[in-house]
């Protein structure tokens, strides 16, 4: 984000106004003033067109310099010393000190604190006292002629009273009298106290304009600093993080963003002539729902957004948009934090499926002892059939024999449920019937089938958002465990159960348990207690649960065995009340 006081172009392009400005205002006044309201003598209307002449030429050469860039580091200095010079002939020529408008010098020195640094303000308040006080000085002792400005309130020179013939021979010169008049008009400018008093005062609202002025901006330059540096060290870390933010506006258009969000969103040069991309457009389309309860609600919201980039593969993003509020708590804008993360999400599906395949091939063998069954009897029943031709004994062995054939169809099923890969469809999860499938692919792994496994299994549980074939993978791995720590004995229990806003998954075994040493690193990659394992399995579980914004916690002892307690948020639509809850009750079911 752009943060600072005034960008130097923008410095640059404000400056130039301000003096296109004063230059009409001045022409303007100089016409009014002389030509309209007869405040000043027509001799004066040349010379002072001539100084707006001098000041057009001025900012004319500054344009100049400021399209070409050259002559800017002093251009801003030797402007101001140059409007200083032309408003001190300008005043010279409009009534001296008479003329009020000799504050303009403070409005130089406050544009010059603006612009310049603290040292050179002060030596344009030292310019601005040394160019009024020679204009004053000057016309006190004569050295220059006073212009009478004649709005400023002038007294009358008083004579001594000359004789009778005397008076009839000033009447005679009756054509001179009003130039006789002006010249005994008493001008404050040419009274001592009245010029030192005015010189003082300036000089004075100078210097604390000056003192002002440069303190305040030596602590907005310090703010702006600091604002920087944390600008600074935030794009360092967006960076580093290789992640891009947007930062839209309340109409859904984006007000700043960085590099990654033009790589990501904009390729295409022409499409930057528009009011933003359109490929960004499209983000933001795909973004705009969630960014607009954001600005409703006032709180943050993440979530996991996909696109189709021009290459034609998928993306993943997160995506974390944050509120950015006023004193009052207003948001005037949010900000889009967005992370790519494609490759994790390749990286997740590839070891997810690997975990499902090592899962495979451990059940292989209790699998194939599973099917060897029905098929020892299908032979032997068929066998049977071939020497028996008895009708009722056909009638039996018909049913048999559809009953292994669907016993198989169970078992390949479930198997083949487990091997597939999984395509990360988000969607309404029944957390009881995954875990019911769990079950059903558990009885046939050898292990288990001198286990207990006990559900309690509350019923009318809310629904779960999530990838179902993730979850009972979960699940899967969670048993597997509990029954190889058992070592073919003792049992299993799975409660689940609606507590806190969160769907509870308990998972308990009275196996060997886990020693509190290594509880802190299971769920750390290739960390495993057991001697042939390869220490991905609880890795990719927890994996799975943060995937879906949920938590996973191990309790338990080396002597009673071990608790996975799963907590995971419900779907929107699946809330259901206390009271509904407890009128639902729980289903209590036995599996050995």
């Amino acid at each position: 984000m752009k943060i600072s006081i005034l960008a130097n172009h923008e410095l640059d392009s404000w400056f130039l106004r301000q003096r296109w400005i004063a230059w009409i205002i001045s022409l303007v006044l100089i016409l009014l003033v002389i030509n309209t309201l007869k405040w000043l003598d027509q001799e004066t209307l040349q010379p002072l067109l001539v100084l707006v002449a001098i000041l057009g030429v001025s900012n004319i050469i500054c344009f100049v310099f400021i399209r070409k860039n050259i002559f800017r580091r002093y251009l801003k200095e030797s402007q101001i010393i140059i409007d200083l010079v032309i408003l001190t002939f300008m005043l010279h020529y409009s009534g001296g000190i008479e003329n009020s408008l000799f504050f303009l010098y403070l409005f130089h020195v406050i544009l010059s604190g603006i612009l310049l640094s603290k040292k050179k303000c002060y030596a344009i308040v030292a310019i601005s006292f040394v160019l009024l006080t020679s204009l004053a000085l000057s016309e006190l002792y004569g050295i220059i002629p006073h212009y009478t400005l004649k709005i400023f309130p002038h007294s009358q020179v008083h004579h001594i009273e000359s004789a009778p013939d005397e008076t009839h021979a000033n009447d005679a010169a009756a054509g001179e009298e009003s130039h006789e008049t002006e010249h005994n008009l008493n001008h404050a400018s040419h009274h001592p106290v009245y010029v030192w008093s005015i010189i003082l005062l300036a000089l004075i609202i100078m210097s604390l304009a000056a003192y002002f002025i440069t303190n305040i901006m030596e602590w907005l330059r310090y703010e702006e600093k600091i604002a920087n540096e944390g600008q600074q060290r935030l794009a360092h870390v967006l960076t580093a993080t290789a992640a891009g933010f947007l930062i839209l506006d309340k109409d859904l258009l984006p007000f700043q963003y960085n590099e990654l969000i033009t790589q990501w969103f904009s390729t295409k040069k022409d499409e930057k002539k528009s009011s933003h991309p359109n490929a960004l457009a499209e983000w933001i389309e795909i973004t705009g729902k969630m960014a607009q309860q954001t600005f409703a609600a006032g709180i943050t919201h993440s979530d996991e957004f996909e696109r189709i980039a021009d290459s034609g593969e998928k993306q993943f993003f997160q995506v974390t948009i944050a509120p950015l509020t006023e004193p009052d708590g207003t948001t005037y804008q949010v900000v889009e934090l967005i992370q790519d993360i494609t490759g994790k999400k390749k990286i997740e599906a590839e070891m997810i499926h690997a975990a499902k395949m090592v899962t495979l091939g451990t059940m292989a063998a209790g699998i194939a002892h599973e099917i060897g069954n029905p098929l020892a009897s299908l032979s032997a029943r068929l066998h049977l059939l071939d020497n028996n031709k008895n009708l009722e004994f056909l009638k039996d062995s018909i049913g048999l024999l559809q009953n292994e054939i669907s016993r198989m169809e169970r078992i390949v099923r479930g198997v083949s449920q487990l091997g597939r890969p999984s395509k990360s469809n988000w969607g309404i999860c029944d957390i009881n019937e995954i875990i019911r499938e769990t079950i059903e692919i558990l009885k046939y792994h050898k292990a288990a089938k001198y286990c207990k496994i006990i559900t309690e299994l509350q019923a009318g549980l809310p629904m779960a958002l999530g990838v179902s074939d993730q979850i009972k993978q979960v699940f899967l791995n969670l048993s597997l465990n509990a029954v190889e720590a058992m070592e073919n004995r003792g049992e299993l229990e799975i409660i689940t159960a609606l507590k806190q806003g969160y769907l509870q998954i308990d998972f308990t075994d009275n196996g060997c348990g886990i020693p509190p040493v290594d509880r802190e690193k299971i769920f750390q990659p290739f960390y495993s207690t057991k001697k042939e394992g390869g220490g991905l399995g609880l890795f990719i579980v927890n994996h799975i649960i943060q995937a879906h914004s949920g938590h996973i916690r191990v309790t338990g002892n080396a002597q009673s065995g071990t608790k996975f307690n799963i907590q995971l948020p419900l779907h929107g639509a699946g809330r259901i009340s206390n009271k509904e809850k407890n009128k639902n009750g729980s289903q209590n079911i036995s599996h050995r």
